[in-house]
């Protein structure tokens, strides 16, 4: 007869602090900072048939893949005090700057075509009219379809459609028709002259930049990777970058039917096409990616894989990437090494092979770190909270910066990883075009609160504010997390929001009160709605300017 397996009781002291010392290790990756954008991405449930299924959308574990797949230096690691004599000195050999030279009465056309070449326009002209080839021979056309109307276009007709699609973007209405409307609200003196609301929907229809008859069904963007493929040799060849490139994620807005749309709860737009950049310090995107789901070619891991490609460029000439703790890894940074370029970044404290500084218990302010023979500088810093960092070009050395609060401005140490990384590591956000037009200035009402306008500068300015689309989501604030609703601004026509404040103003009472007060001999000074922003979300339907 077996014998039973032995039990522990649960007196027993040593079976006791084993129990607390692994729940402790376990718990100890959620006080960690985390500085990406990647969130745990929720993937909802897959309907069979349904095309917007999600189900080949979610990462790759890339933390399971290094086991499998190691550095052959990252297979045995022995870690020391730091001691700066293993780290590497590159030397950056580049002119970083402007490759081109630009004329000194170059016109807005000019710059636009640097990028939107001649040979792209031409790409645009051929493919569209071959796709409207295409779906023409395939359908029976009665005389009352618009489809019958159809012409071939040409180069200047796709530069009039792209320089409508731009102005839309800024000047923002309900729905498309309403841009060719005769009525008061939405008349324009733009739409209708340069071309009808028929022909422009037509060209939308068939716009296209590949033929579809050679689409792979491997290649789930075959259909846009030719005009990504020359946008992106076209910023290249117009700019060289910096010593510093980071590379991030950024959301493309999109709620239509695609097979790779994103859903991730934490991201301003839950719903779109996730895009990796390669950007410069000054926010200039050197090279991209759209991210189309799983793909696991050399089992490097996706953040490894897609640093190493938009960067190939790049490397062998002394630079240094900057990375959030998605990417960040071992791996990564002896990848990197071996073509002579350093990594700064973040780093998630449950990657493999990392030495036992990252389960420290640290004091405010207080730092350690450890350094392996390859010259990479693995530390942790505890802030508010702890930050585990890599680095293969600096060690744990503290500099002095300040900190502002309640406008106090006051002396504080901080790691010198952490500055060089937080610099650099925001310039992907900034080459957002969605958030580029949203922080436009003049087009926020805010940038009109108690200016003396004229009669004329105040029509111009009420054509150019932007209004929230109905898909817009509003940021949260407060304890409640409670924000504004798009339906009180069908509610009440007076209110409008502004961008730059995540509030809301009395559009009326902005432009045409006066600015030194209302009532008997202006003693009454104007307030929420008029000068200051309204927030109080809680308040809402009661508040009055």
């Amino acid at each position: 007869m077996n014998s039973r397996a032995k039990r522990f009781k649960i007196g027993d002291e040593n079976v006791v602090r084993g129990l607390l010392e692994e729940s402790e290790s376990d718990l100890s990756s959620f006080s960690e900072f985390d500085d990406t954008d990647e969130d745990d991405t929720y993937m909802p449930p897959n309907s069979s048939g349904d095309n917007q299924s999600f189900n080949d959308s979610s990462d790759i574990d890339e933390n399971t893949l290094e086991v499998v797949n190691n550095h052959p230096k990252t297979s045995k690691q022995t870690w020391n005090d730091i001691t700066n004599q293993n780290q590497k000195n590159f030397l950056f050999e580049k002119n970083p700057g402007l490759k081109i030279e630009i004329p000194h009465n170059a016109t807005i056309w000019t710059y636009l075509n640097l990028f939107i070449t001649d040979e792209i326009i031409n790409l645009m002209v051929v493919e569209t009219n071959k796709n409207a080839d295409q779906v023409l021979s395939k359908h029976r056309l009665t005389k009352a379809s618009r489809f019958s109307k159809w012409v071939p276009t040409n180069d200047v007709e796709i530069k009039q459609f792209l320089g409508l699609l731009m102005w839309m973007g800024l000047v923002q209405m309900p729905s498309l028709k309403d841009y060719w409307s005769v009525k008061m609200l939405y008349k324009n003196c733009v739409a209708k002259n340069i071309m009808s609301r028929n022909r422009f929907e037509l060209i939308l229809r068939f716009w296209h930049f590949a033929d579809n008859d050679q689409a792979p069904e491997s290649d789930r963007i075959f259909k846009i990777r030719n005009l990504i493929t020359k946008m992106v040799h076209n910023f290249q060849n117009i700019m060289e970058p910096e010593e510093m490139m980071a590379v991030d994620e950024t959301m493309v807005p999109f709620r239509g039917r695609l097979k790779f749309k994103q859903y991730i709860p934490g991201k301003a737009h839950k719903y779109g096409i996730k895009l990796f950049k390669l950007c410069g310090v000054n926010g200039y995107t050197y090279n991209m990616e759209v991210y189309a789901g799983k793909s696991q070619t050399d089992g490097r891991g996706l953040g490894c894989r897609v640093v190493v490609d938009l960067s190939s460029r790049y490397l062998n000439c002394g630079r240094t990437i900057i990375t959030d703790n998605f990417y960040t890894s071992l791996n990564l940074a002896n990848e990197l090494l071996e073509k002579n370029t350093h990594l700064i970044g973040t780093l998630r404290s449950n990657r493999v092979k990392l030495p036992d500084v990252t389960k420290a218990k640290l004091q405010p302010g207080q730092i350690v770190g450890k350094e392996n023979s390859n010259g990479i500088v693995v530390a942790k810093w505890r802030d508010k909270r702890d930050v585990t960092m890599l680095s293969t070009r600096r060690d744990i050395s503290m500099i002095d910066t300040e900190t502002t609060s309640n406008s106090v401005t006051s002396p504080f140490k901080e790691d010198e990883c952490v500055v060089e990384n937080s610099s650099v590591s925001m310039m992907p956000s900034t080459c957002d075009v969605v958030n580029a037009v949203e922080k436009n200035i003049e087009n926020d009402i805010s940038f009109y609160v108690g200016k003396k306008l004229s009669e004329d500068e105040k029509i111009t300015a009420l054509a150019k504010l932007k209004h929230p689309t109905p898909d817009y989501i509003f940021p949260k604030t407060g304890k409640r997390n409670l924000k504004c609703q798009i339906a009180w601004f069908f509610q009440f026509k007076w209110l409008h929001y502004s961008f730059e404040q995540n509030g809301v103003y009395c559009k009326t009472c902005v432009f045409f009160s006066p600015n030194d007060g209302v009532g008997k001999g202006g003693h009454q000074n104007l307030g929420k709605l008029v000068l200051e922003k309204f927030d109080n979300w809680k308040k809402a339907q009661i508040e009055k300017c």
